[in-house]
C-alpha cells in the first residue's frame, strides 16, 4: 500500500515553540536583578546616611584623628619622670596645671585645642589591651592636657608608687561601632566589674611598663567625694586610677537642655588596680609596645 507522505507530516504533532517562554522567562530574570540592585543600593546609602549621621560615629572620627595626629607628636618627644619636672616647665615654659577633674564643658573648643601646638610635659602612656585604651599621659589636667591626651592631677606622681591617678574624658562614643572604637576614656561606660575586674592596666615612662590588675569598678561618684578620695594617703599596694566622666541619664538631660553645648558632668567612673609586676619595655611583645608609645 503506498504511503501518502503529506498525511503522515499531518498527522505528526507540531514540535513546541520554546523560543517565546524563554524570552518571557529572561525579562522576569532582568527585572528581579534590577530589583535585586536597586533594594540593595537603597539598604547601601541608608546605612550610609544612618553610619554617617550618628553622633556618637562622628565623635569618634572627629577624635580618632585629632588623637592621631598628636600621637604623632608625641613620637618626637622624650618622656620625662617626676624628678625634674618643675626644671623642664621652667625650661619649656609650660604652665603646671592641675585643676581640671576630667570634665569636658564642650566638645568643640576641645577639638580646637587638640590642633594647638602649644608645649606639653610628655610624662608616659597607659594602656588598657582588653577594651582598645592607649593614651599619652602629660603632666596636669589643663584643658590643653585632656584634649591631646590623659592627664596626671597632682605633682611628684611617680609610675609603680603610691597611687597614680589618670584623668581622661569621656567622648560620648562608648557605643561607637567598626571602624570606629571608643576613644580616650570612654570605654569606661561599657565597663562592669564582670568584664573588667582581672583585666591588666599598664603604665609606661618609656622605660619601665607597670602591670596593674583590675580591683574595683565605681560608677557615679561626685566630683567633690573623688577629690577627697584622692586626697587620703595610700597605704597598701601601689594602685593605679582611671577616671572619666559618667555620661548618665542626668548628664544627658543637661546637655539636651544646653541645645548639646554644655558637656559638663558632675559623676565620674573610676576604674582602679593593684600594682603586681614591672618589666623592661624592650621585654614587651610588638603588640603591647605599639600601645605604649
Amino acid at each position: 500500500m503506498a504511503i501518502n507522505i503529506e498525511q503522515v507530516k499531518r498527522r505528526q504533532p507540531a514540535m513546541p515553540q520554546c523560543r517565546r517562554p524563554n524570552r518571557i522567562l529572561s525579562k522576569y530574570h532582568l527585572i528581579l536583578k534590577v530589583l535585586l540592585l536597586a533594594v540593595i543600593g537603597i539598604l547601601i546609602v541608608t546605612a550610609a546616611v544612618i553610619y554617617g549621621n550618628h553622633t556618637q560615629w562622628q565623635t569618634a572620627s572627629t577624635v580618632q584623628k585629632a588623637s592621631h595626629q598628636a600621637r604623632r607628636k608625641t613620637k618626637k618627644q622624650r618622656v620625662f619622670k617626676a624628678n625634674n619636672i618643675k626644671q623642664i616647665a621652667a625650661k619649656k615654659n609650660v604652665t603646671l596645671d592641675y585643676s581640671g577633674t576630667g570634665g569636658l564643658s564642650n566638645k568643640a573648643d576641645m577639638l580646637k585645642l587638640a590642633q594647638s601646638n602649644q608645649t606639653e610635659i610628655l610624662r608616659g602612656f597607659v594602656a588598657v589591651p582588653s577594651f582598645n585604651i592607649s593614651e599619652p599621659i602629660y603632666e596636669g589636667t589643663s584643658n590643653h592636657v585632656l584634649a591631646i591626651g590623659a592627664g596626671i592631677n597632682a605633682p611628684n606622681i611617680k609610675f609603680g608608687n603610691g597611687l597614680v591617678p589618670i584623668f581622661a574624658h569621656n567622648m560620648g562614643d562608648y557605643n561607637a561601632l567598626w571602624p570606629y572604637h571608643p576613644t580616650k576614656f570612654s570605654a569606661l561606660q561599657n565597663m562592669t566589674e564582670k568584664t573588667v575586674l582581672g583585666k591588666d592596666i599598664y603604665l609606661s615612662d618609656g622605660q619601665t611598663v607597670y602591670r596593674y590588675k583590675t580591683t574595683h569598678l565605681e560608677y557615679g561618684i561626685q566630683v567633690d567625694d573623688m577629690n577627697q578620695e584622692l586626697t587620703v594617703g595610700n597605704t597598701g599596694k601601689p594602685k593605679v586610677k582611671l577616671i572619666a566622666c559618667l555620661e548618665d541619664q542626668d548628664f544627658w538631660q543637661q546637655v539636651k537642655a544646653s541645645h548639646y553645648t554644655n558637656y559638663q558632668a558632675n559623676k565620674r567612673i573610676v576604674l582602679t588596680g593593684d600594682l603586681v609586676s614591672q618589666a623592661s619595655f624592650n621585654s614587651l611583645d610588638a603588640k603591647l609596645k605599639e600601645q605604649l608609645q
